[in-house]
């Protein structure tokens, strides 16, 4: 495997052209970018229509929401008004998004970004969207389509005429859109033509909270633009990844930021809500929340690259919002700190494709997830290694609370990482977990010299391995099971070497490995399970597993298969590099919420465990020489 191959699958997907005007209701999930301030992220079509953002923050009530009606959701569209071809990137290590459009004689570039600056913290900044049109040759004429529909399509906001743009207006919402152009309204929506020659220009400005629209020139979008790129050009370059795939590995990383809640630190696990894990289906959830489990994950992969300030901050959001660590962690939260997130059905809107119900919120809230705890260990034993050592008082205010729960709670049901409602049962990996953490905290008490409280973890931690070995073992598969006394597989035991529960070259876990590769993979892609969940239809192969699967057979030493896996996996990215949760083998369209931090959470991982895995076979190669 190459530097030389990963790269140019890279850039050939940045390449791809799509044709206009799309003709379907709805564009793939697949066929969107992202942009964002660290609050809250829009997702841009390919044909630059606007179809989903949250204001002012990512988990607030949409201001567009066509991607889950494309009739009752609301969007905003800059496009041609013709026939035409667009392709999408991003600017260098940034998340500015540049849509070109061309029909053959024109050529004209749409740049969308939300403002960030270094100087002033991306969230003191307003929630603003800058686009801005560029014709470069030729004339073309333009369509612009903006048709605000507020709280999920269940508000029509007063839209008005007034000087320097249009002035959106509800009984406890108000925004600005700020243009040169005198756009008529009708029914509290535009829908006009403007035409563009070589070398004009015009921009828009949405701005939420404020009544009155400025004139353009006011919002200095050119300035504001070179701002923004200097914010994300200098969080990049503290990258420290130097690996085979560092385009892949960059673009997953500067995804993640974006799904960082800047005045806390949450990490949500993904800006959208009920995008399908089958088309027509009702796994549809709300991820726009900041689980333990995600959130640990993400800052583990910003460890990895060299991305150490994510980490500090969520830990310091989630320790002062909570101050009973022990007694009350909730495996998610919302991005301002509130645990309670009730769940409810939009039945007005048809969902994506007719994939019903809407949901918002998220009532895995209310679960039992013990592996949350370990995450919690896992998360501060990072910190105490790589920046700041555990004092006394984070030693006895949640280090040791939090393993002394674990050691009394390990051996009780739960349900688990894929949050199986309505049933409790003794996972193989939350035991795992569990595991995990107790032995984050005994290495964290050896450091702090606290070396009373580390016989009894370990004694607990004997324990669980004696129990899962023997109770989560299936001598007919060959393999961990999903929980005691199933005989189903679970790709979430992939992790079990990754945490240092067992080795990848322990007969168990091996044997493990070929297991799920066998039952549940399509090629490269992992399905997270067959067993019966209780929720009716079908899912598509869960891409974080996938990525798992690549650095358990990186850490086995069967380089060729993982390379081939993971380049299997990487051609599953849209045209800008982004991942969904989920992807149909049969047909390889996008699943699920979109972009997904697991997914590149994934990336990030597999790539790390595959280079190290290659390096050392180099090594090895040249000592044999």
């Amino acid at each position: 495997m190459s530097l030389g191959v990963a790269e140019s699958t890279s850039n050939a997907m940045a390449k791809k052209s799509f044709s206009l005007p799309h003709k379907e209701s709805y564009k793939p999930i697949s066929g969107y970018g992202v942009i964002g301030n660290t609050r809250t992220v829009a997702l841009v079509g390919y044909d630059g229509s606007i179809d989903w953002c949250c204001m002012p923050r990512v988990s607030s009530p949409s201001i567009f929401a066509a991607i889950l009606d494309h009739k009752k959701g609301g969007s905003w569209a800059v496009q041609p008004a013709g026939p035409a071809a667009s392709t999408q990137s991003y600017l260098e290590d940034t998340n500015i998004l540049r849509t070109e459009f061309t029909d053959g004689s024109s050529k004209v570039v749409l740049t969308d970004f939300m403002p960030c600056s270094v100087a002033t913290g991306a969230w003191s900044t307003p929630p603003e969207i800058h686009r801005v049109v560029n014709c470069l040759n030729g004339t073309m004429e333009m369509r612009f389509l903006f048709r605000p529909l507020l709280n999920y399509g269940l508000v029509v906001p007063r839209v008005t005429r007034v000087e320097n743009g249009l002035s959106i207006r509800n009984r406890n919402q108000e925004m600005a859109l700020s243009s040169d152009i005198r756009f008529n309204v009708k029914d509290s929506a535009v829908d006009e033509s403007f035409q563009l020659s070589q070398g004009e220009r015009k921009a828009f400005i949405l701005s939420y909270g404020e009544a009155v629209p400025r004139r353009v020139a006011e919002y200095r979008s050119e300035r504001q633009r070179a701002r923004t790129e200097v914010f994300w050009l200098d969080w990049a370059s503290q990258i420290r990844y130097r690996g085979r795939w560092k385009s892949s590995v960059v673009r997953s990383a500067l995804t993640l930021k974006l799904l960082v809640y800047g005045p806390t630190g949450a990490i949500v696990a993904a800006p959208t809500t009920s995008l399908p894990e089958a088309i027509g289906g009702n796994r549809n959830w709300d991820y726009r929340y900041s689980w333990i489990r995600d959130s640990a994950s993400s800052l583990w992969a910003f460890h990895k690259i060299g991305c150490k300030s994510e980490t500090e901050a969520y830990l310091h959001w989630l320790i002062d919002n909570n101050p009973s660590l022990d007694l009350d962690l909730r495996l998610m939260y919302d991005v301002g700190g509130d645990a309670h997130i009730k769940e409810k059905s939009l039945e007005h809107l048809d969902g994506y494709k007719g994939s019903k119900p809407v949901r918002i919120g998220n009532l895995a809230s209310e679960q039992v997830q013990y592996d949350a705890y370990g995450y919690m260990l896992d998360a501060l034993y990072f910190s105490s290694s790589h920046s700041s050592p555990i004092e006394d008082e984070m030693y006895f205010r949640f280090v040791k609370p939090l393993a002394n729960f674990l050691a009394e709670r390990w051996e009780e049901p739960g349900n688990g990482i894929w949050e199986i409602r309505n049933r409790h049962e003794h996972y193989v990996y939350t035991k795992a977990w569990c595991y995990a953490g107790l032995d984050r905290a005994v290495k964290i008490a050896q450091v702090a010299g606290h070396v009373d409280d580390i016989a009894p973890w370990k004694a607990t931690m004997k324990r669980i391995k004696e129990e899962v070995l023997r109770r989560g073992w299936s001598n007919k598969k060959q393999s961990f099971v999903i929980h005691y006394g199933s005989s189903d597989l679970d790709a979430a035991n992939l992790m079990l070497p990754l945490i240092g529960f067992l080795p990848a070259e322990n007969p168990k876990m091996k044997s493990t490995i070929e297991a799920v590769a066998n039952e549940l993979s399509d090629g490269a892609l992992v399905y997270r399970y067959r067993a019966d969940d209780g929720l009716k239809g079908n899912e598509g192969a869960f891409l974080l597993c996938g990525f798992w699967l690549v650095a358990c057979l990186a850490r086995l030493g069967q380089v060729e298969k993982a390379s081939a896996n993971f380049q299997e996996l990487l051609s599953h990215a849209n045209h800008l590099g982004l991942f969904s949760e989920e992807v149909d083998p049969k047909t390889g369209e996008a699943l699920g919420n979109f972009p997904q931090a697991f997914s590149h959470v994934g990336l990030i991982l597999a790539a790390d465990a595959l280079d190290e895995a290659l390096d050392a076979r180099t090594r090895s190669e040249g000592r044999s020489a």
